[in-house]
């Protein structure tokens, strides 16, 4: 490995692990499933975390991420449709904390499909991996070196901070035996995702 590239090792790992585990859309709803369905039951949702935003990282690495930033219709309509579905998230996980489980919009924890295609419309996931594929490629015959390793890393780290999210959120459910308590604990849940907002009109 070139010096070049493992220079570029600790950079790329404080990077994704600052991006990956501070708050955001991902996860607070990590943190929200954790504490209403457990670890087990909300892997399918960290797994598909991760699948939607491999290939969303592969599509920018191809270059189509200058596509996406020189079209600013397709960036409004996204900003729109991403506004939209986390104010829709926001609600269904705040009727979880007025209905019964079994009645609630929200039942189920997200499934590979539905956590893989929210990061089209997850703002801090597309600035993230944009950021990566820009800012923390080498240029020249080092590209794909180096953006194959910032894959893997960004994936790494990635998972390891969805799981301590996840877990904390199960450790917070000790606390929420109470309906009145689980209640209160979806309705922050709900507020924190809505102050997600601004992030789509800055990304």
């Amino acid at each position: 490995m070139s010096a070049e590239l493992l220079t570029l090792i600790p950079a790329l790992i404080l990077f994704c692990f600052a991006a990956a585990f501070t708050p955001g859309p991902n996860n607070i709803l990590l943190t929200y499933s954790g504490a209403n369905f457990g670890v087990k039951r909300s892997l399918n949702h960290v797994i598909g975390i991760r699948v939607g935003m491999t290939a969303i990282h592969i599509i920018m690495l191809f270059g189509l991420g200058s596509l996406f930033l020189a079209l600013p219709v397709l960036h409004s309509t996204l900003q729109v449709v991403a506004s939209l579905y986390i104010v829709y998230l926001a609600i269904k996980i705040a009727r979880t904390s007025t209905l019964k489980k079994q009645d609630s919009l929200l039942a189920e924890p997200m499934s590979i499909k539905q956590a893989a295609l929210f990061q089209i419309v997850n703002p801090k996931s597309l600035t993230m991996i944009i950021s990566v594929c820009s800012a923390l490629t080498l240029p020249g015959d080092l590209y794909w070196h180096s953006a194959i390793m910032g894959l893997i890393i960004f994936n790494i780290v990635g998972i390891c901070c969805a799981l301590f999210w996840v877990t904390t959120g199960k450790y917070i459910s000790k606390y929420l035996q109470s309906p009145q308590s689980l209640k209160r604990f979806n309705l922050i849940m709900a507020v924190l995702l809505l102050g997600c907002l601004p992030l789509i009109f800055i990304a």
